[in-house]
Order: C-alpha cells, then structure tokens, then sequence
C-alpha cells in the first residue's frame, strides 16, 4: 500500500478528508462541531489551520496513504497521519510561529467555547511524555476517508510509525478515540495509562468517554533491523 510523505498543496484536501473521517466522532463532531448540519461545508475549517500550523514544526510527520484514480486520473489520498517525534533534547523557545490564516473563512459550525479545547488541554497531559517516555513518537491523527474504511489504509500508517520507534529505540504513544481500542490494541499499544481527560483541572473533564493513552513499548525487546 503506497505510502508516501504529504505535499504542502495536499493540505486542503487533507483537511476535507479529515471532517469526513471524524464526521461521528464524539469530540471533533459532537463537542467541537455541534453546528455541522447546518455548515456541513465549514467543518474543513478546524483542520487546515492546524495543518498549516503544524507545517512549520520539524518535529511533525505528514504521511498519506493513496490509491489510483480511475481513467488515469492521478492519485486520491485514501488516508494521512501526522507523527511527532517527541524529544526531551527540544530547545526551549523554538517553537514556530503562529502561522497566518487570515485568509481562511470562520469555522461556523464550531463551538465557540470548545474550538480550542484540545490546545487548552494540553498542559493537563504533557506528563505523559516525560521521565522514560520524553523520547518517543506520538500518532497525532490517523484519519481515513469513509470510502476507504477498513482496507488497511490506517494499518499501514501506524506500522510506520511503529518501524520509526523501533529504530530510535523509542516508545510510542496513541490517544484512542472512543471505539478505537481494539485497533490500536492489535497494534501493539497495549499499555494504559491515563486519559486525555483528566484530572477534573482539565478543560475537557466530562466531555468526552474515550481519550486512553495507550504505549507501545517494543523498543524494550525489540531491535531495529540492520541494513545489509
């Protein structure tokens, strides 16, 4: 199954793909999107800021899953993730700067009290990735179209992940979202540890039912393959 890392110019289509593969979901549908059925069309909107974002930070990893068009019409992005390699030797201050979106219409389908509620949270998680498990890759975000659930589009991306940890003798972190267990369970992310939700300081205490942090720790058996 062709893997390949995204374009700049896939961003768009990255973000549609993406308000499609969580149409349903508790959080980005239900908490953060409560108005999708009247704006269906600006639910893109959430994504492609944080694409763009997320672009301007080197530790981030953008990977599309693909299939062939019919009639000799190119490629169509099935599914993409985005990989972070976490490391505990990051500068301080370097983060990238905010990168302009003024361009971008408003999000009307959002929440205006829930939009940013992950970015909110996060200093309620940022334990998870500290002490032994600093250095580590995150998944982000597998999304997968509709039309393409269930062909292994997901899989393949989260083995190379998996293959990336394995060679940096690394673990490997998920935040599941609700009903996802079982697909990251036979993964190999197998180590439960808290919720993104959690302790009750947390702004998105009680929104949501899933978020597990789930680890695989293989690094700690497993060697990386030497190249002949």
């Amino acid at each position: 199954m062709p893997i390949r890392p995204a374009t700049k110019d896939e961003q768009t289509e990255m973000a549609k793909l993406a308000a499609q593969a969580f149409i349903d979901d508790e959080l980005f549908a239900d908490v953060i999107h409560p108005h999708r059925k009247q704006y269906p069309n600006d639910t893109y909107l959430y994504w492609l800021p944080r694409l763009r974002q997320g672009w301007a930070d080197p530790s981030n990893h953008y990977l599309v899953s693909t299939i062939e068009r019919g009639n000799g019409q190119g490629e169509e992005i099935a599914a993409w993730a985005q990989f972070t390699r976490k490391s505990a030797k990051a500068k301080t201050g370097t983060t990238p700067a905010p990168v302009d979106v003024s361009d971008l219409p408003p999000n009307r389908a959002a929440s205006k009290e829930y939009e940013d509620i992950l970015e909110r949270s996060y200093d309620s998680i940022a334990h998870e990735w500290a002490g032994p498990r600093a250095e580590c890759w995150d998944i982000i975000w597998v999304a997968t179209s509709p039309a393409h659930q269930g062909q292994g589009h997901g899989k393949a991306l989260v083995e190379w992940v998996i293959e990336k940890a394995t060679e940096d003798q690394v673990p490997s972190s998920v935040i599941s979202a609700k009903g996802k267990d079982g697909f990251y369970n036979k993964m190999g992310y197998t180590i439960a540890t808290s919720k993104a939700w959690e302790p009750e300081s947390n702004p998105m205490y009680g929104l949501v039912e899933g978020g597990q942090f789930w680890w695989r720790e293989s690094h700690l058996t497993t060697k990386p393959t030497k190249s002949k």
